[in-house]
């Protein structure tokens, strides 16, 4: 089943209830601390390098990344914070032009690193990240609940 032109472009603040609802969608549940939280925050940096995707003026995606400094190079670098796809519209490319417009935008701020953390059980996700080109970073992630 063909779809009608998707339109990926730059998140704006007021877009904050449809990523919310796609969420819910693929999670089954309402954040205890929601995305509107981390928006009003300005995602720990720019919302510019945020992007929604649209199928006939209806919600279909998302990608919430923020800029940063990672301390490897003391360098400035996209960290991916989250992102998603309405499951009506998974597996069409979705998911793929909102990552090529966050590569884009970095490459226009002159951003030369993109990150991304993944469950290391989701090996979907980890390939999807691969066929982009992404690598696999040398650092291992600890936390510890309190």
């Amino acid at each position: 089943m063909a779809i009608a032109e998707v339109k990926i472009r730059p998140m704006e603040p007021e877009d904050i209830n449809g990523i919310l609802e796609i969420d819910r969608k693929i999670s089954g549940m309402d954040r205890a601390v929601t995305y509107q939280d981390l928006v009003r925050k300005g995602l720990g940096g720019e919302v510019d390098v945020s992007f929604v995707a649209e199928v006939d003026n209806q919600f279909a995606g998302f990608v919430l990344a923020y800029l940063t400094y990672i301390r490897e190079e003391l360098s400035e670098a996209c960290v991916i914070q989250i992102f998603g796809v309405d499951p009506a519209y998974q597996r069409r490319g979705i998911a793929s032009r909102l990552i090529q417009a966050l590569m884009e935008k970095s490459r226009a701020k002159k951003i030369k690193l993109i990150r991304v953390m993944l469950d290391e059980r989701d090996g979907d996700l980890q390939g999807f990240f691969k066929r982009l080109g992404f690598e696999r970073g040398r650092y291992v992630e600890y936390s510890k609940s309190l």
